[in-house]
């Protein structure tokens, strides 16, 4: 009788383990089915995120001492007139740094605006934007939009940023230009590389 008794108990108890086993994994998948609606139906998605910037890795030296400036991983390096030009393997971003003489009598930030326009107004259809704000260390930054022309395409929209230091008589100038596809990654741009760029 204490061994029916005992084989009994063991079955009731595995019998009752198997049922709340049962319970407790619908009542998993049932919370986790109104959970997944109540998410679908009350959040927004997620935004977008603009791809990462590539970290800088290694550095260009002007061939006349002038300047050094970060390259961006994977970008290529060409020259322009003799001025040095960085682009994205997609032709998404690129940057450049552009010497020139300031011109004078003006005020500083005035000379610098003037010495921006005359150095990139004549390409790609050069405005600079009103908005120009003071930078740290010195100098100021100008926002600018423009367009890019390639081969029978159309134009298309290009936006950028430069920073436009003094250094004596010269002018020291940053230019970042992104297509709409890069844009999201143009202040994260100029600032990475304007930590970079060194005036002897």
């Amino acid at each position: 009788m204490g061994q029916l008794f005992r084989r009994f108990r063991g079955l009731a108890i595995a019998a009752i383990a198997l049922v709340v086993s049962i319970l407790l994994t619908q009542a998993m998948h049932l919370g986790a089915g109104s959970n997944r609606d109540a998410i679908a139906q009350n959040n927004a998605p997620p935004p977008a995120l603009a791809p990462a910037l590539p970290m800088v890795n290694g550095s260009f030296e002007d061939p006349q001492g002038r300047f050094q400036i970060g390259i961006l991983d994977g970008y290529s390096v060409s020259s322009a007139g003799g001025t040095p030009l960085f682009q994205a393997a997609d032709g998404s971003l690129a940057y450049t740094v552009a010497v020139t003489p300031l011109p004078s009598a003006q005020t500083p930030e005035a000379a610098l605006v003037a010495a921006a326009e005359s150095t990139f107004g004549a390409g790609e259809g050069f405005v600079a934007g009103d908005d120009i704000q003071p930078i740290p260390g010195g100098g100021i930054r100008i926002n600018w939009t423009g367009r890019l022309s390639q081969g029978a395409a159309p134009p298309q929209p290009i936006t950028g940023k430069i920073f436009a230091r003094q250094r004596g008589e010269e002018a020291f100038l940053l230019l970042v230009a992104a297509t709409s596809a890069a844009e999201p990654q143009l202040s994260d741009a100029i600032n990475a590389l304007g930590g970079t760029l060194t005036v002897p």
